[in-house]
């Protein structure tokens, strides 16, 4: 395939550039999190790679979902032409098998030239729904080449799921990864000592565990938190996905892999509260010095803050709701955790000031049906901004929704504001997505953020009032991210032919353990 070849020269020319400017031995390198801890020092990139030739990278004309399509779903092939005179775009295309390069079906090309203006750039679109036919394949247009490869088949999403959910247990902390669960990502134990705290380095705390949340290897309590509840909000939302086992040391313990995995960093922020007051550190900084494995260096505690107890509040009334039958001594520990953390936060003035209190209230009323929570709550219902607070907000939002599925009483005039603004973003998603040249609600092609905040209102939109149209919006997000967007690059892993490494992105959304989280709600819905 041309997709092969045009990558492969690439690489050669890149690596006879090197070897000319004598640096091929020292390139840099970019490490995911888990790789990271298992340098000696932080890799520093060659002077002498300034001086090498700039190669432009070579981009796909054809726009695939490069890990592949469902067998039944849409299927959908953009075209981008740049170069062709448009009297001479091609009107059909192929889709041809990778194993012979066999052409197995034909279908039309649309264009839309009144979009093409003075530089003749358009973007033309096919379908191949019809073809059901399971394996791998490329497609082919003449003048354009070939798109990546790709795959057919109903499972298409399963290793893309496992992988995604995955990462987490590679960025364990204070474990060592064996080679049968992580692979090439393996390594010893790190950060098994005790920790100093920063406010008076003769003390030492336990906090062994957790996630490592970036390159530093540090482990973050706010952040920890928002990861858990996008996990558990695409639980709670579609647990029948979440029963399929991703090879991790607890695949096959009858409790699903996503829950274990939470458990892992619930533990590790379990330790983080300071059982006297319930006040909870906010973090845990590795702190290396110049040259030292990262792995060895000290770790230290920084102080309690609102902000850290607020959010331990509410992720841990969370887990108290999700782990109630599946292991009620756990969830009876996290609800006492979770309401000494609260009265710790309301001693510090920290209700109302931080939109973790919001759902840490909801969780905790869903629990209890205490009025002291929803006391709490109501002060958020009357605010002005509320419905506008619920789309743009994380914590507002993922409290919203816990109190649409509460059985504790309710205002049923609230229930309808939330259910309003709910299903008026989720319109608004799926108009701007029919309006888009890639099927996707925002022109702003490169904010992976506000997609995948956008597939998350509107997972949770099909998880209450299930709409097909709904379903194929979302799968139509996964393909844009996987490699129908405007760069061609899959900006999610880097296993397939042309990646964000190729195009320059910094990182891969299953590397960024906030994204990868947000991401995994979306898989949820079309799996």
């Amino acid at each position: 395939m041309l997709s092969h070849k045009i990558r492969a020269t690439s690489i050669l020319l890149l690596t006879c550039v090197l070897l000319v400017s004598g640096c091929a031995e020292s390139a840099p390198s970019i490490n995911p999190i888990t790789d990271t801890i298992q340098e000696d020092s932080l890799t520093t990139p060659d002077p002498a790679l300034s001086t090498a030739i700039a190669l432009e990278s070579i981009s796909p004309k054809i726009l695939t979902d490069q890990n592949g399509y469902r067998t039944g779903a849409s299927k959908t092939v953009l075209f981008i032409n740049k170069d062709l005179d448009t009297s001479k775009l091609p009107s059909t295309f192929e889709i041809r098998k990778v194993a012979d390069d066999a052409a197995v079906f034909t279908a039309s090309i649309t264009w839309s030239l009144d979009k093409a203006g003075d530089t003749g750039e358009c973007i033309g679109s096919g379908t191949f729904t019809d073809y059901q036919t399971d394996g791998d394949y490329y497609i082919y247009a003449e003048g354009l080449g070939d798109s990546c490869s790709f795959s057919i088949g109903d499972g298409v999403y399963d290793m893309l799921y496992e992988s995604a959910l995955r990462q987490y247990y590679l960025n364990r902390c204070g474990v060592a990864l064996t080679q049968e669960y992580a692979g090439d990502d393996a390594r010893g134990i790190c950060h098994s000592d005790l920790a100093t705290y920063k406010s008076d380095s003769s003390k030492t705390l336990d906090i062994t565990g957790g996630w490592h949340l970036d390159s530093n290897a540090d482990r973050d309590v706010e952040t920890g938190c928002l990861i858990i509840d996008n996990l558990l909000l695409s639980y709670e939302m579609n647990p029948e996905v979440f029963t399929k086992d991703c090879g991790i040391p607890e695949s096959g313990d009858d409790v699903p892999d996503v829950l274990d995995e939470i458990r892992y960093e619930a533990d590790w922020l379990l330790k983080m509260q300071d059982k006297s007051t319930g006040g909870v550190y906010a973090s845990a900084l590795t702190n290396a010095k110049a040259g030292q494995n990262l792995s060895m260096a000290q770790v230290i505690v920084t102080d309690v803050t609102p902000q850290a107890t607020i959010s331990f509040a509410a992720t841990l009334g969370w887990c108290s709701y999700v782990y109630g039958d599946i292991d009620p001594d756990f969830s009876k520990k996290c609800l006492e955790a979770s309401k000494k953390a609260y009265e710790a936060a309301s001693s510090m003035g920290a209700l109302g000031s931080y939109d973790a209190s919001f759902l840490a209230a909801a969780q905790l009323y869903r629990l209890t049906g205490d009025k002291t929570y929803e006391n709490c709550l109501s002060t958020y219902f009357k605010s002005s901004s509320f419905e506008s607070d619920f789309i743009m907000k994380d914590c507002i939002f993922m409290g919203g929704i816990c109190y649409l599925k509460t059985t504790q009483p309710v205002n049923r005039d609230v229930c309808s504001k939330i259910m309003g603004a709910l299903i008026g973003e989720a319109e608004t998603i799926s108009v701007a997505s029919k309006k888009s040249d890639y099927m996707i609600s925002t022109e702003s092609y490169d904010d992976i953020t506000t997609i995948l905040r956008n597939m998350r209102c509107l997972t949770v939109t099909n998880h209450i009032i299930y709409s097909q149209e709904y379903v194929e919006i979302i799968e139509n997000h996964a393909h844009f991210l996987l490699g129908r967007g405007p760069s061609g690059a899959n900006l999610a892993t880097d296993t397939t032919e042309y990646t964000y490494k190729e195009n320059g992105t910094k990182t891969g959304i299953l590397y960024d353990p906030i994204l990868d989280a947000e991401f995994l709600i979306l898989l949820s819905a079309i799996m």
